[in-house]
């Protein structure tokens, strides 16, 4: 006989619904389970097999749904709960939590974080498979408590590592309406502007001319420094908006972050060409 002691009834029968519905699945392939019942906040599975089809059939199936128990239904709580409590933003809870979730899903692999909380779902199926094994009664909150305090670092690291993601995206938002700005209330420098992008890009205006590195440092606004953690030779964003031209045309293979920057702030008075049509390139012949 397993069974698990949850706080609260809704937990438990969240859980008695998962067991009962892959419990009769089994019987229909003809693989005896025995039954799963449940008793308030109790959930109960009354395995009749041995011992040893416990340990190598029931025990890695329960510590792999309770692991799933816990990181779909119990995780992103947890976490907005760290953002509005431990880290006191409680107004941007939702968003944070919104970023925090695409982190934990592994969808923003430029964050350093994300590949160590890939990681926490093996963590947490051993420590899950580990008090399954050694103990046929649990305690559900005891057992979150004294086994899985790494993964509520996790958690808070998720928690933390989201809220300054946030505050970068904000901070971004705040520099491309800034960028606007500027281009809509000033006079603009040039007609055209073209830059190839490559490492050190190269800027020519509306006659094919260079734009070279002295020219650009002159006009540079420095309330416009969107890349100031780059050399100014490498920059981009910041020489283009202080330029102000008309048009912008931009020359690249790939849509990196800063072509997608470049589009918000120029937006309809942005055209993207691919490099082979960069107006200088010599022509073969």
């Amino acid at each position: 006989m397993f069974s698990i002691d949850f706080d609260y009834e809704s937990d438990s029968a969240v859980v008695y619904h998962m067991f009962t519905q892959d419990q009769q699945e089994w019987e229909r392939k003809g693989i005896p389970a025995g039954e799963v019942y449940k008793h308030k906040a109790n959930v109960h599975w009354d395995f009749q097999g041995s011992e040893t089809q416990w340990q190598e059939s029931l025990v890695p199936y329960l510590a792999a749904s309770l692991s799933d128990y816990l990181v779909n239904e119990k995780e992103l709580k947890w976490v907005k709960d760290y953002i509005e409590h431990t880290f006191y933003y409680k107004d941007e809870a939702p968003a944070i939590t919104d970023i925090a979730h695409s982190l934990l899903n592994g969808e923003r692999n430029e964050v350093p974080e994300t590949t160590l909380l890939q990681k926490r779902k093996h963590f947490i199926y051993r420590e899950m498979a580990e008090e399954i094994k050694h103990h046929k009664k649990i305690q559900w909150h005891p057992m979150l408590t004294f086994r899985f305090g790494t993964y509520y670092q996790l958690l808070v690291k998720a928690a933390s590592a989201a809220i300054d993601e946030y505050k970068w995206e904000q901070e971004y938002q705040t520099i491309v309406e800034g960028c606007r700005h500027y281009r809509k209330h000033t006079r603009p420098l040039h007609s055209e502007v073209h830059i190839l992008l490559e490492e050190e890009p190269v800027f020519i205006n509306e006659e094919k001319q260079v734009i070279d590195e002295w020219t650009r440092l002159h006009y540079l606004e420095p309330e416009l420094v969107f890349e100031d953690q780059l050399p100014f030779e490498y920059m981009v964003i910041s020489p283009a908006v202080s330029l102000s031209p008309e048009k912008l045309f931009l020359y690249a293979d790939e849509e990196d972050g800063t072509v997608q920057t470049l589009e918000m702030i120029f937006q309809e008075h942005m055209t993207l060409l691919p490099k082979s049509e960069w107006p200088r390139r010599k022509k073969k012949g």
